[in-house]
């Protein structure tokens, strides 16, 4: 269901960074692969890393039915990734950097990925924009919620707002930032957001942020929005960058 929303803004993105058949095109976090197959379709060469191999493991699967022969798939993090430095046009990550505790160290592992006037782009979101018209409890919550997670493991969960600082810091020059908000009134893809709490909520059972009580009340409360055709539900603002390696650095 990410996909099914967020792809094709990321094709676009893609498109307007100029990604095409004589690039070498980097992956992090690359999940189920989807991206990756996609731009394996646009691009000479595609390495895809992720951390999960259950869901590298798919990936093979899937990039394999496709007939996909010019993927490269890794185990491996964005920190400590074993890839050779200056070897990509393109280094790509989604709502990767937003989970990490030093997310500018992040960029800066790609900065060295990539070559002279190499491209970054990421697409990060900002969590706490979350909402509903009228608002509801439960999605009023979300975002107090999600807040105290980002806070107890040290990352930011509005990250997205602050992507073209981290990138500047990180040594590289700005080239475009966009923002792009779904809303939706009806439909399944407007359940997306109290599915992302029901999968993240056991974790935030066992750090103590929620109680099994109030987690399941908020469920409740984003379910009952999600089927109401009356009631407005607005996603993330999801933020994104397209940054390049200087052709000169010092």
């Amino acid at each position: 269901m990410l996909c099914e929303i967020h792809d094709p803004y990321t094709h676009e993105l893609l498109r307007r960074a100029g990604l095409g058949p004589a690039h070498k095109f980097l992956e992090m976090g690359c999940g189920l692969g989807y991206v990756s197959r996609w731009a394996a379709t646009q691009a000479s060469h595609v390495t895809a890393l992720d951390l999960s191999e259950e869901h590298l493991a798919e990936a093979v699967r899937m990039g394999e039915a496709g007939r996909l022969r010019n993927i490269e798939w890794r185990h491996a993090n964005i920190y400590e990734h074993g890839l050779p430095e200056g070897t990509f046009d393109y280094t790509y990550s989604r709502w990767i950097l937003v989970h990490l505790s030093r997310p500018i160290d992040a960029m800066r592992k790609l900065f060295g990925l990539l070559k002279p006037a190499g491209l970054m782009v990421c697409e990060e979101p900002v969590v706490g924009s979350v909402y509903s018209e009228p608002p509801t409890e439960g999605y009023n919550r979300y975002a107090q919620v999600a807040h105290t997670a980002s806070a107890i493991r040290k990352a930011d969960c509005n990250g997205g707002r602050r992507l073209h600082t981290w990138a500047v810091e990180a040594g590289f020059e700005i080239v475009d930032l966009r923002v792009y908000q779904p809303h939706y009134l009806a439909g399944p893809h407007k359940g997306f957001w109290s599915w992302s709490m029901e999968a993240a909520g056991p974790s935030l059972v066992a750090d103590g942020i929620l109680t099994q009580e109030d987690l399941q009340n908020m469920l409740n409360s984003m379910r009952a929005a999600d089927a109401d055709p009356r009631v407005l539900v607005a996603g993330y603002s999801n933020y994104q960058l397209i940054a390049r390696k200087p052709s000169k650095t010092i």
